[in-house]
């Protein structure tokens, strides 16, 4: 009898396991499609061979504007994901709002591969990258 109970526990955690994994696929798959980007600006490397596309990230009532920054080709359009170098918000209105609603974001091409984002230092950063396709990153509190 006991191992009976043994074997519909174990059933029972697998399937439970199973529903949570089905399930969390579904909600992502059914709500990705709500975040929208809206462009701040771009800005063209020195060399021509990069761009830099800065934009605001907002995903619905439940979240903070977001501003985003990705490093894209030169012909690159606005990502419909998140940004691949950047994303910063107002960490609830404690860094003050730029345009867009999120985090202001200063840019500038110090060279072809070298790239300087200034933002508020109170701004609360969630990525930050260093290094992105040859371009090296620095990183600033606003003056």
């Amino acid at each position: 009898m006991k191992r009976i109970a043994k074997i519909a526990l174990v059933g029972l955690a697998i399937a439970a396991a199973a529903v949570f994994v089905v399930g969390s696929g579904a909600l992502e798959y059914l709500f990705s499609g709500m975040c929208e980007n809206h462009l701040v600006a771009e800005y063209v490397s020195r060399d021509g061979r990069a761009k830099l596309v800065v934009f605001q990230r907002d995903c619905g009532a439940t979240t903070d504007f977001s501003t985003q920054a990705s490093l894209v080709t030169p012909d690159g359009k606005l990502p419909g994901s998140g940004g691949n170098l950047f994303i910063a918000d107002t960490d609830h209105g404690t860094a003050p709002e730029g345009p867009g609603g999120g985090p202001e974001l200063r840019v500038r091409w110090d060279g072809p591969k070298t790239l300087l984002l200034q933002h508020h230092a109170k701004a609360r950063v969630f990525k930050a990258e260093r290094l992105l396709n040859g371009v090296e990153v620095g990183y600033e509190p606003l003056p």
